[in-house]
């Protein structure tokens, strides 16, 4: 098995060096501002029966897909998303 050395030692710090550098401060970094919290996604668990998975599934197929591609044109998620905003417009509106 090959040996080496060690790596050289790095030069040790005077005090007046140390204190130099602690004396040069630093800047604090920026404060971002605050998100929205209305914007800001949640998640949650969402359970519904087989046959109102099946009803959005067959509206889903309706929708137009991109020319040449086997999936629907909007994920089941994109479609509840959707329905919940409609039902929000009109609860608010009547």
């Amino acid at each position: 098995m090959a040996t080496s050395l060690p790596p050289p030692r790095k030069k040790q710090l005077s005090e007046t060096e140390i204190e130099a550098i602690i004396n040069r401060g630093g800047n604090v970094a920026p404060q971002s501002p605050e998100p929205d919290d209305s914007d800001k996604p949640k998640f949650f668990n969402i359970r519904m029966t087989v046959g109102i998975f099946e009803r959005i599934d067959k509206l889903r197929a309706k929708r137009p897909r991109k020319p040449g591609s086997p999936k629907l044109g909007v994920s089941t998620h994109d479609w509840i998303v959707e329905a919940v905003l409609a039902k929000l417009t009109q609860e608010e509106e009547g």
